[in-house]
């Protein structure tokens, strides 16, 4: 936008960028339930690096300035009820047995929402068009009755762990779609891949990739999960501009050495860090990963 190109931004999908920054906002909520004030940090990195891509892309006129303004408005509401929690616990362990209270009300209510974005997402993948809702509030009402009558019927130490999940598994479920929309664009339109930087998705995929042995070290499977297919993701939108070719240059938008260079350094590196994970397990006390 600082050079007068507004145009340029057309060939970002702010669905995926969107997707992401709710991905990262609930992560965020599940490492502040349980105090990792570093992992707190990362994801906070990740939601302003969104947000700053997304704003432009509003101010743009090519994101709904309505749906840009209630993303926000639930981001920033987002960050201060996790760094309120960090800060309350000061990198101790969420305490055992806690009582239902505000922040188990904020994992419910943004876990509710965060999981009511994924068939918006899709159906705005299928239908860039499109400019209802609908999928959303259907999602989000279906969502709040079954949950309802789910948490009715538990226990309070059931209920509890429920509630702790849904974070988690709902940032999950937002990073696995978050590159689609964009891949989708980059497979149907080739040559919208002209603007897209190389750099930055390659920083993604070694953020994404520097976070898996801590994964495994915490025995955390939602965190794992989430960074081993934002590792997958972000290798699929490398290869997407590895086999397209410019019509301008009669170029690959991405070199083979590069993209072979990168696939390799990557294999390599999850082999690593698997062989050293299981040979920490066989010197340790074997323990299995646990679900949040």
């Amino acid at each position: 936008m600082a050079t007068g190109h507004n145009a340029a931004l057309s060939i970002i999908s702010w669905e995926g960028y969107l997707s992401a920054m709710f991905g990262n906002t609930l992560m965020c909520s599940h490492f502040a339930a349980s105090g990792e004030r570093s992992a707190v940090n990362v994801q906070l990195v990740g939601i302003l690096n969104n947000f700053l891509i997304l704003t432009q892309v509003a101010l743009a006129g090519f994101m709904p300035l309505a749906v840009f303004l209630a993303a926000a408005a639930f981001t920033a509401l987002a960050t201060g009820m996790n760094l309120a929690r960090v800060q309350r616990l000061s990198g101790a362990p969420q305490p055992a047995g806690e009582k239902f209270g505000t922040w188990q009300m904020w994992q419910l209510c943004s876990g509710v929402v965060g999981l009511a974005v994924v068939p918006q997402v899709l159906y705005n993948t299928v239908a860039p068009a499109a400019s209802t809702l609908l999928p959303f509030f259907s999602t989000l009402l279906l969502l709040g009755l079954v949950l309802g009558i789910k948490l009715s019927g538990r226990g309070s130490g059931d209920a509890s762990t429920l509630v702790r999940q849904l974070p988690g598994w709902g940032a999950t479920l937002l990073f696995a779609l978050s590159p689609l929309p964009q891949l989708v664009r980059n497979l149907l339109e080739p040559q919208s891949l002209e603007g897209l930087s190389v750099g930055t998705m390659l920083l993604a995929l070694l953020g994404n990739a520097l976070m898996v042995p801590r994964a495994l070290f915490v025995r955390d499977v939602v965190w794992l999960s989430g960074t081993t297919w934002a590792c997958a993701a972000g290798w699929g939108q490398l290869f997407s501009m590895f086999r397209s070719v410019s019509t301008t240059t009669g170029l690959r938008f991405l070199d083979p050495w590069v993209f072979f260079t990168v696939t390799g350094a990557l294999g390599l590196y999850m082999t690593f860090v698997l062989a050293e994970h299981r040979k920490a397990q066989q010197d340790g006390s074997g323990a299995q990963l646990r679900p949040s």
